[in-house]
């Protein structure tokens, strides 16, 4: 089951996810981003870092709400974390209460658990370099990608586990909730091992979104405590060292070198140094947050400064409660113990000659042309010509490449146009000129430039897309003094403060619009002396047609009266 990945976003390229990634498990496909589950460790600081805020986490919300409106009991497991993200924590456990939640507990009760288990384990182990297993993300990584170093683990349960399994023991038919900023113990708890420990978990974001919902503002609430919370070692376990802090009698006792890491881009230097040899004798405390817990994603929109969090839980402890676990609560170890198999990532063997074929594709043509900028999201060229063979990425990441394409493609268009194409500032001051305006005009580009285009072409057109900033489009216009005529485009450019001018070049057209216009009108000229010379034709043998249909009627006139005449004399 994929707990997390992204939704659908207005992506622009920034490849943030990709750079924050530290085991780049984010694929870039028709520009939107997918965490890729097999190589993820759940650490979600992509999420954090997203400009987009396109998060899409499996939220077990709707099943909480639904579970208590239905009357059943939830007992909640609130990460010790939770101090520094709500400033008034006591209040914050008020809230929690409002909301209908049965039994209310601190995770640090599992954390006490979790540090006796530890103390016991050193104790009995000789020296090496022991690395704990309070954070899923880090198990992950070493599972994933560092599978060597399993055995370095310390095998027991988080403290999360740990608490869930006492609440399991104590009230069997209840439904038991974790709360915290990791995102991670959503695919901690879903886990086959961990099955039916932890019924759900919800992150402080989650939960600050219910509280709103239900206009529940916990700063005007009264203050309580949870009712069960753990010692001092316990909520220590949220900020840089606190675990370590919790076992510092043995660990001295052992003759071991304690080592806090925060990061994942650190967790990957000291697992490398571990590998290497270079790391012994220790006991080292690592988590994939920076700042550890306090700095979880799960929290980030609740407060912006992880120091605020971390002076609202050392402000905390130095007014805590401290009393310990009850003994008769404690786990044994069988119970707290923790099988962590090794899950190694399968990586595609990529052959040399392809990565250089693709690295040549991005322009990388030798070591010179790897600018190693990271825009991509990768930190090497080589890693990301490595990615896009493995189909994670893309040769269009690369911002230099496409920068470069499409600069040289713009200048291919700027310099080879047919059409005269210039830039001018909004003194009418040409900015830069194409050799075609050079053709018309007969001035080379340099010697163009600072000159005002008004004295190439009329300049009232190019004042009036100054003033109105509404552009001019294939305006015909005649230029007597180079014998042009040319079709004018004017294009305000916003941004720069200047004018984009395109002179296409329609003097050959309008010349034998003018010949054409020429023979049209001598073809006319001579259809009319036609016309009028079958007229006269026509008028000349209409008079002889007149005078000699009149000579007959006389002759016909003269027949009629001898034939009268001849009549009569009979």
């Amino acid at each position: 089951m994929q707990v997390m990945n992204f939704s659908e976003a207005n992506c622009k390229h920034c490849y943030k996810c990709v750079r924050k990634c530290e085991v780049k498990a984010i694929k870039i496909e028709n520009d939107q981003a997918h965490i890729m589950e097999d190589k993820c460790i759940a650490c979600g600081q992509c999420f954090a870092i997203c400009p987009q805020n396109a998060r899409n986490i499996m939220s077990d919300l709707d099943f909480v709400k639904n579970a208590i409106s239905s009357g059943r009991n939830v007992n909640i497991s609130i990460a010790p974390s939770f101090r520094g993200f709500f400033e008034e924590s006591q209040r914050f456990v008020s809230a929690i209460k409002k909301l209908g939640f049965n039994q209310i507990e601190e995770t640090a009760v599992g954390a006490d658990m979790v540090s006796q288990a530890y103390e016991k384990y050193l104790s009995s182990q000789e020296s090496g370099a022991f690395i704990t297993t309070c954070c899923p993300s880090v198990v992950f990584l070493i599972q994933k990608y560092y599978p060597s170093l399993v055995d370095n683990l310390i095998p027991f349960v988080s403290p999360m586990i740990a608490h869930g399994k006492l609440l399991k023991k104590e009230r069997p038919n209840d439904l038991t909730v974790f709360l915290g900023p990791c995102v991670s113990k959503k695919c901690e708890a879903i886990s086959r091992e961990n099955d039916g420990i932890i019924d759900a978990v919800l992150t402080f974001d989650e939960i600050a979104k219910w509280l709103s919902e239900e206009n529940i503002d916990y700063l005007e609430l009264a203050p309580s405590d949870p009712h069960k919370y753990g010692s001092a070692k316990g909520k220590q376990y949220p900020i840089v060292g606190g675990i370590l802090e919790g076992i510092k009698d043995e660990i001295s006792k052992k003759g071991l070198i304690s080592m806090r890491i925060d990061g994942v881009d650190e967790c990957k230097e000291v697992f490398k140094e571990i590998i290497n040899g270079n790391v012994e004798n220790s006991c080292i405390e690592v988590s994939a947050c920076k700042k550890s817990c306090i700095g979880g994603p799960g929290g980030h929109h609740i407060s912006s400064s992880i120091f605020s969090r971390l002076q609202n839980v050392k402000e905390y402890l130095m007014s805590a409660k401290t009393e310990e676990a009850p003994a008769e609560c404690i786990l044994s170890e069988t119970d707290l113990k923790k099988i962590i198999p090794k899950n190694p990532l399968k990586e595609l063997e990529i052959d040399e000659k392809r990565i250089k074929e693709t690295l040549v594709k991005m322009g990388k043509f030798s070591k010179v042309d790897e600018l190693n900028c990271a825009s991509c999201g990768y930190n090497t060229c080589r890693e990301n010509a490595i990615a896009v063979l493995k189909g994670m990425s893309s040769i269009d990441m690369c911002m230099p490449f496409i920068k470069s394409r499409a600069e040289r493609i713009s200048n291919e268009i700027f310099e080879n146009s047919p059409n005269a194409l210039l830039i001018v500032n909004d003194n009418l001051e040409i900015i830069e000129s194409n050799m075609s305006f050079s053709r018309f005009f007969g001035v080379t580009p340099s010697d163009s430039k600072g000159q005002r285009i008004d004295n190439f072409i009329p300049g009232d057109d190019l004042f009036s897309v100054i003033e109105d900033k509404q552009n001019m489009l294939w305006k015909k216009i005649h230029i007597p003094e180079f014998s042009l005529y040319m079709k004018e485009s004017v294009i305000h450019l916003d941004n720069q403060n200047a004018l984009l001018i395109i002179l296409s070049d329609i003097s050959d057209e309008e010349k034998r619009r003018g010949e054409l216009f020429e023979l049209k009108e001598n073809t006319l000229n001579v259809t009319q002396g036609v016309i009028e010379k079958q007229m006269r034709v026509a008028q000349e043998i209409a008079s002889l047609l007149g005078e000699t249909t009149a000579e007959t009627k006389v002759a016909l006139t003269k027949l009629k009266h001898v034939l009268e005449k001849e009549g009569a004399e009979l």
